[in-house]
């Protein structure tokens, strides 16, 4: 009797360890276009321990779950867990290709994508291959400002567009002014020192302060 009941016991606990790591597979299954892929491929285990990190660290000081901007959302690593927070996500990602990948890996029907980059002013940039960097060149990405969406109920802010902070934070004092929403931005001072002391001082202005590191990325809010 006691070997049958071991027996059921041991063929739950594997069905439900077979379940569990299909579900978290799946959580962590994407499209990818890393510097060293020249098309999008598919990864089973693409998951990001500091990028989980930071999002979680951030999100501890999100006090409303409406609408969440992912802005730089690249291939939607962010955007999948956020899709499970907040009421709606807007993401905006300039690179087509990253898109590409966006797409296969974003089902959730509170996400939208807006194929654009954020800066101070409506223009054109550059954006090579599977570069995450926008250059202020004349070429085929399109760039508008934030404050031109008008949107509203915004509760959270992550910002990863590596180097194009200023002009985007520019563009979106208006969106920041009406909304206060927490803002999660990478900073990577020791390589871009000048940009991270811009962007602290464009934050202060609009009444922010610094409240969190987390390797790479920044917390800021009113108090």
């Amino acid at each position: 009797m006691n070997n049958t009941v071991d027996n059921l016991v041991q063929s739950a606990w594997t069905v439900l360890t077979v379940i569990v790591n299909s579900v978290m597979a799946k959580e962590n299954s994407f499209w990818v276009l890393y510097g060293q892929h020249d098309k999008p491929t598919f990864l089973d285990d693409a998951s990001n321990g500091a990028q989980r990190l930071q999002r979680d660290a951030a999100l501890e000081y999100v006090k409303q779950w409406r609408v969440c901007l992912d802005i730089g959302s690249n291939i939607g690593q962010w955007t999948r867990p956020l899709s499970r927070k907040f009421e709606s996500v807007v993401c905006f990602e300039p690179n087509p290709n990253f898109r590409e990948c966006f797409k296969k890996n974003i089902n959730e029907n509170n996400v939208l994508l807006w194929p654009v980059g954020l800066s101070d002013k409506e223009h054109k940039a550059k954006q090579g291959f599977n570069s995450t960097v926008l250059q202020n060149e004349e070429g085929e990405i399109d760039c508008r400002t934030l404050d031109s969406f008008g949107l509203t109920n915004v509760d959270f802010v992550k910002i990863d567009v590596d180097g194009f902070e200023i002009p985007l934070l520019n563009g979106a004092k208006e969106t920041l002014i009406k909304n206060n929403p927490v803002i999660n931005i990478e900073m990577k001072k020791d390589k871009r020192s000048n940009i991270a002391q811009l962007c602290e001082h464009i934050l202060k202005d609009l009444g922010y302060k610094f409240h969190k590191r987390t390797k790479s990325d920044e917390v800021w809010l009113k108090s």
